[in-house]
């Protein structure tokens, strides 16, 4: 019998990015985003909170009852 395995893809489930938000000394804390390096913020929360507006934001154009056409 010949069995084969298949993996899939292990996606956002499974995704740890530690290293997403770092703090640079009288400077702030930043952040690693797919468009490059976002900051300065005050603090952590502030980078935090800018990361799930930014994505909120995404997802939200991607919803088709946003649409203008409709």
């Amino acid at each position: 019998m010949n069995a084969q395995m298949t993996t899939s893809r292990a996606g956002k489930n499974h995704r740890m990015n530690h290293d997403r938000y770092f703090h640079v000394m009288t400077q702030g804390w930043f952040m690693y985003t797919r468009e490059g390096i976002q900051g300065p913020f005050i603090d952590r929360q502030h980078a935090q909170n800018y990361l799930s507006k930014m994505l909120g934001e995404m997802k939200g154009e991607q919803d088709p009852s946003n649409s203008w056409r409709l």
